[in-house]
């Protein structure tokens, strides 16, 4: 019977860890990482693999490899407010309709600059998700992650990021922008093979329990 226990328990671990694979990112470049750049610099482009730009006033945006703060993820890092505040996107075509994708990715604001040059939002299929992201920068960059569920539409679907308050080249940061399937929760899974276990072990506990004998009289 222990070795039975001892087995399920390693069934139901091994299934819930298959169970919770590392989500698939449906985007191109979420971390920006495709635009090579020397370290301690920056380029201002107004398109990059998978991104483009969608409105002004500004008419680019800075790919930063380590430059007034590390990046959140790999070198590059993306603002908003290098010559005007600017609005980036990237369309996606294929996903699902009707179907729910979790996005999230990474803000900062820029270094020793006030929240009213900071602010970013974002957009899904022309919908702001959240309120305005800003806040006062310190040394460095100090991310926070913000993670929002969306739903794809029929056809394409776009998601984009705007940089808002004061166009005066100095703006908020964006980094490792994910976008992935919704998977089951692997606890769920783990819980209800438990609970399956839980049962055939009662039953063979049941099974062989010693009957007792019939008395006639």
């Amino acid at each position: 019977m222990r070795r039975v226990l001892v087995l399920l328990t390693l069934c139901v671990a091994s299934v819930a860890a298959l169970a919770a694979p590392v989500p698939t990112n449906l985007l191109v470049n979420g971390s920006f990482e495709a635009t090579p750049v020397g370290a301690g610099s920056w380029t201002q482009v107004n398109s990059l693999p998978g991104w483009t730009w969608m409105a002004g006033p500004g008419t680019g945006f800075e790919v930063r490899n380590n430059v007034a703060g590390a990046a959140q993820d790999g070198s590059n890092y993306l603002e908003l407010d290098t010559d005007g505040n600017t609005s980036i996107g990237q369309t996606l075509n294929g996903l699902v309709a009707g179907l729910a994708y979790d996005l999230s990715f990474w803000y900062a604001p820029r270094e020793f600059q006030p929240a009213a040059t900071n602010g970013i939002q974002v957009y899904w299929n022309g919908l702001q998700l959240g309120g305005t992201l800003t806040a006062d920068g310190g040394a460095g960059n100090l991310w926070s992650e913000h993670r929002f569920s969306v739903v794809a539409q029929s056809g394409a679907n776009v998601l984009s990021f705007s940089a808002v308050g004061r166009s005066d080249t100095l703006g908020g940061n964006l980094d490792n922008v994910r976008l992935s399937q919704r998977v089951p929760e692997p606890g769920s899974l783990a819980l209800t093979l438990t609970a399956l276990a839980s049962l055939v072990l009662l039953h063979r506990a049941l099974r062989r329990r010693p009957r007792r004998a019939l008395v006639r009289r």
